[in-house]
């Protein structure tokens, strides 16, 4: 029984490795291809005819990293929410559990390559001059950097909780729950930083996504306290 239980863990152990390497390979070739486009686009005749043909401007990655950015908080504020669902319970009788945790999981990770995508589009920006030392250092960037910094931070940290999928059977299921509770402060990081660094916050639909999602959170979380006890 021991050596069945060590072999089941090994196995265990290897499929999270392969897993977690498959996932960071997958992000850092996507990384170096959006990297590599972005620079052909700029810099060669065939790149400049491209953006010409597409309609590229030198706004376009203003344009994109604010929508990137709305994407990446609706994905966050869903995976908030659906993961307080999960904890109420409310929806257990409806979807199976596995299915719920994946889908938790993949919200999750479309939070963290839409926030990517957001950050990393500041690179061709012609109004601030962002490097990649501004993107991945808090609070030194031209551009608001003490809210800009938050939102940094909160990617890390949301990084780190996505990244806790696969590495959940080996840290154990009570330190597992235990780091998601980091969720929230990924989710309120991301609020400060789109409500004092985001351009579109003034906009009513921003506002009610804010406000909507805010108190949808805080309802839940109300709602599994009571229920906790």
């Amino acid at each position: 029984m021991t050596i069945a239980t060590n072999t089941n863990n090994q196995t265990d152990l290897l499929e999270s490795a392969l897993t977690l390497a498959f996932s960071l390979v997958l992000g850092a070739v996507g990384g170096l291809i959006l990297l590599a486009t972005g620079w052909l686009l700029v810099n060669t005749p065939a790149g400049a005819a491209v953006a010409q043909a597409l309609a590229l401007s030198e706004k376009t990655p203003w344009y994109f990293t604010r929508s990137a950015g709305t994407v990446a908080y609706l994905l966050l504020a869903g995976s908030t929410i659906w993961g307080l669902l999960l904890s109420t319970k409310l929806i257990k009788e409806t979807i199976p559990a596995a299915l719920a945790l994946a889908m938790h999981n993949i919200l999750s990770w479309l939070a963290v390559l839409l926030t990517g995508l957001h950050a990393l589009a500041l690179l061709w920006d012609s109004y601030y001059s962002y490097t990649l030392v501004d993107l991945t250092i808090p609070f030194i960037g031209p551009y608001r950097p003490s809210w800009v910094g938050l939102g940094i931070l909160g990617f890390y940290l949301m990084f780190l909780t996505s990244l806790s999928f696969n590495l959940r059977k080996q840290i154990g299921q009570k330190r597992w729950r235990q780091l998601h509770y980091v969720t929230f402060a990924v989710y309120l990081l991301a609020t400060l930083h789109g409500v004092m660094a985001g351009t579109d916050s003034g906009n009513l639909g921003m506002q009610i996504l804010y406000w909507g999602s805010g108190l949808i959170v805080l309802f839940l979380i109300n709602f599994r306290l009571l229920v906790g006890k």
